[in-house]
């Protein structure tokens, strides 16, 4: 159940940015969606693995890094797990303000949508404060209807042939306008360039391993769990772009990604359906950034339970979430919607530089354990083909990271480059000055006795 949920959370996420990417790849995007998702599938069998023999730690894959050292690897831990949560943070905001938007553009006309999107935010944030049990139980529903609208877009073109287009989806190719240069490396760069901002979405298989901690027998689950995921995930960003590139070619979805969604609904169902899709696509959006909440939390707890941060984040309540990291996630979400308003698409920009350093140090961290026989008893291994499927995916993610993250400017990078580090000198900090107490502590101790 857990991986339906989040593969379902994160598998409507390509609307995001769908319009303006096919406006420059026109239906070469739906090549980009396919492959990005196959690699991000790819990974989830390297982290299965390890979630399996080191289920302890909660935040799922930026945690592995930590263990690339006998003792843990306090520097490494914390670049890993601050770039993760740096990475979905404005993943929630996102999804909060299209939701809001959706909202009041539909039903609620003249609502501020900063104003719908704290609101929502705040029963969420108090959702995920009772526990996973209910988080779960919620997002199962939420989960039901984020399949039927994935349904009903796959299903339109397939059921009403007549109202579309195959032309529209092969052959891929440029569009003339796109930018892109005769050259073949223009070409590349430009399909890079919108690579590097898919796998933020298309990676999203990833996320059921953050609850690894929390679930039971993960040392022989694990594999299910993240092979249901990478699965449901390719499938969705596979057929949702080819469906929707049929039913409205580049030219529409340009105009309104959404709108798409709606004019299936319309078609297959009449107007009804139209308004089912619509109030879908909402409980979608707000599914996927419940489904961010619960990952970024989590890494925030397991921070602090690492001593990156101060240990008030490292607070669990009576029903075992952990209420301090969770209070913080609400407040930076509250500032990021308060400061940056609907217009947080190139925070998103710069935050997939952190998300994708995570997936460069995740197979460095699989090679280093791969030699080592600790964990879990009676976790699963992967065959020899894991160590070069692990080289190959680290040398893809820093092609991305470098190559595709360039062609967004320099701005960008800056400013992703310089938030990924701002955690190493509050690590060293926050760690050193535990180290004081806990060795005044101690002395205090020796004088008592």
């Amino acid at each position: 159940m857990t991986a339906v949920l989040v593969a379902t959370g994160g598998s409507l996420m390509v609307v995001i940015p769908l319009g303006a990417m096919a406006a420059e790849l026109g239906n070469v995007s739906i090549w980009v969606w396919i492959i990005t998702a196959a690699v991000g599938g790819a990974q989830c069998l390297l982290i299965a693995e390890l979630a399996s023999r080191f289920p302890e730690r909660a935040g799922g894959t930026a945690q592995f890094a930590y263990r690339v050292r006998p003792q843990g690897s306090p520097t490494m831990g914390a670049l890993s797990a601050w770039c993760y949560w740096f990475a979905w943070t404005p993943g929630i905001a996102v999804n909060l303000i299209l939701a809001a938007t959706f909202l009041r553009d539909q039903w609620l006309p003249g609502a501020s949508p900063v104003l719908l999107a704290l609101g929502i935010a705040a029963v969420l944030y108090f959702v995920t404060a009772l526990g996973l049990k209910l988080t779960t139980l919620i997002n199962a529903v939420l989960a039901l209807v984020a399949v039927a609208v994935v349904l009903v877009v796959v299903l339109s073109p397939v059921l009403r042939p007549q109202s579309s287009d195959l032309s529209q989806v092969f052959p891929s190719v440029l569009p003339a306008d796109s930018g892109a240069k005769d050259g073949l490396w223009d070409q590349l760069a430009l399909i890079a360039k919108w690579s590097f901002v898919a796998t933020w979405s298309s990676y999203a298989a990833e996320m059921a391993s953050t609850v690894c901690a929390e679930i039971r027998n993960p040392e022989r689950t694990m594999m299910r769990v993240m092979s249901t995921s990478a699965i449901i995930c390719f499938v969705a960003f596979a057929a949702v772009p080819i469906a929707m590139f049929a039913l409205s070619g580049a030219e529409g979805i340009q105009e309104d990604p959404f709108e798409v969604f709606a004019n299936a609904g319309h078609l297959l169902l009449g107007p009804t359906g139209e308004i089912l899709v619509q109030l879908g696509l909402t409980a979608v959006l707000i599914l996927g950034a419940e489904t961010f909440i619960i990952g970024s939390s989590r890494t925030i707890y397991q921070m602090a339970q690492d001593g990156h941060l101060p240990s008030v984040f490292g607070k669990i309540n009576k029903r075992g979430a952990p209420a301090g990291s969770i209070v913080w996630d609400a407040i930076v979400i509250g500032l990021l919607l308060v400061v940056f308003g609907t217009n947080v698409v190139d925070v998103v920009a710069a935050a997939n530089f952190g998300y994708m350093a995570v997936f460069v140090l995740m197979p460095i961290a699989y090679l280093v354990l791969r030699k080592h026989p600790a964990g879990r008893p009676g976790s699963i291994r992967l065959g020899r083909y894991a160590r070069p499927l692990a080289v190959v995916l680290c040398a893809v993610n820093a092609v991305l990271l470098v190559f595709g993250g360039a062609q967004w400017g320099g701005s960008v990078m800056l400013i992703g480059l310089s938030v990924t580090l701002v955690i190493v000198p509050i690590s060293y900090f926050t760690r050193r000055q535990r180290a004081k107490a806990s060795s005044a502590e101690r002395k205090e101790s020796e004088v008592a006795s």
